[in-house]
């Protein structure tokens, strides 16, 4: 059977594909890919135990047959054609692969020793593809990624009856960002972060269908579906330590205060928590750096209010620009107390993010 297709379109569905596929594996069956010909399209599908992925391509084919192939040595082909178009030629043993003056063969495996993954026929949920790649971006950058800190290695995942939370904590700092949305879905559940990142690579318009099973969310969004392993555990009470007073706050543009951070901690010493301090007085916000280098420092004019006239606080100069990232405007940041009390990070353009990092302690 023979399949002409686009070289860009089946490069770029390959390449989500095999994000998930492993190439190496104590499972040999893990490392394939499966190619499941239908009239007018190419299936294409694998998994890694906790992501399944199926993508479809269409193309002019007539006829049905099901084949499996070494996913990254068929990816890696595939990327090195010279020419637009692609021919697929399949056999019961081997992929012929052509591209302009290019030729190869490929050898094939029995569809039957490839995961078999299988996605709902229907979907009870459906959310806004935009906003669901806003929230899971907006959080997913604080959760934990070391194996022993369990569920922090998850995104939660609150479905509510008008709203969608996604929040992440890895104990050390919090990120949560509201959709206000009916999804149709009501229940609490955690998706490992790795498998959130492969979500967001392939949202872009439009809506996404959901539905939740025993241990699984199943996502379907234009050519893609995904099954999301459940992460089991209970997520902290996160909301038990934000804190609601704070003695001083300043507010000004968070482009303007990442970009001072980032320049100031060049010279922050890389082992000791890449640390920068941060005084705050009289409307003058001065960040210093030191490390073996020498020192750095930066002042930024700053609108302060509180019942105390200055702080003095030191973080982990990432962690305090990762918190800044997805605020879109001016930034309010309050502090709680000096020492580790958490500091909250407010997006004044957009209430629906909220940040708190836990400064390191300076005695």
């Amino acid at each position: 059977m023979k399949v002409t297709v686009p070289k860009r379109s089946l490069a770029d569905t390959l390449a989500h594909v095999e994000r998930v596929v492993p190439s190496r594996s104590s499972n040999p069956g893990l490392s394939l890919l499966r190619i499941d010909l239908r009239p007018g399209s190419i299936e294409l599908s694998g998994s890694n135990m906790d992501i399944d992925i199926r993508a479809r391509l269409g193309a002019d084919v007539d006829g049905t047959s099901s084949h499996a192939v070494i996913a990254h040595v068929f990816g890696m082909v595939v990327r090195s054609l010279p020419a637009e178009d692609v021919e697929l030629e399949f056999t019961d043993n081997e992929l012929r692969i052509a591209s302009g003056s290019y030729t190869t063969k490929l050898q094939l495996v029995a569809a039957a020793s490839a995961p078999i993954v299988s996605f709902p026929d229907s979907f009870e949920g459906i959310i806004d593809a935009s906003a669901l790649h806003s929230a899971l971006t907006a959080a997913k950058y604080a959760a934990a990624v070391a194996d022993f800190q369990a569920v922090f290695r998850g995104v939660k995942l609150e479905f509510g009856e008008d709203r969608l939370r996604a929040v992440a904590t890895d104990g050390f700092r919090l990120a949560y960002y509201d959709v206000s949305a009916q999804s149709g879905l009501r229940s609490d559940v955690i998706v490992p972060a790795r498998s959130i990142e492969e979500l967001i690579r392939i949202l872009g318009d439009g809506v996404v269908k959901l539905s939740l099973s025993e241990g699984q969310l199943s996502v379907e969004h234009g050519s893609y579906a995904l099954n999301l392993k459940l992460m089991d555990g209970s997520f902290p009470d996160y909301e038990r330590v934000i804190p609601k007073t704070f003695p001083v706050s300043i507010t000004l543009g968070a482009a303007r205060l990442a970009e001072a951070v980032s320049r100031v901690s060049l010279l922050a010493d890389k082992t000791a928590n890449n640390r920068i301090d941060l005084f705050i007085k009289d409307g003058i916000a001065t960040i210093t750096a030191e490390g073996n280098f020498g020192r750095s420092q930066e002042e930024l004019q700053v609108t302060q209010e509180g019942s105390d006239s200055e702080i003095a606080l030191a973080y982990n100069a990432k962690y305090l620009v990762d918190a800044l990232g997805p605020v879109t405007s001016d930034v309010k940041l309050q502090f709680s107390g000096s020492g580790s009390a958490p500091s909250m990070v407010r997006d004044l353009g957009n209430d629906s993010y909220l940040a708190m990092v836990v400064p390191l302690r300076t005695n």
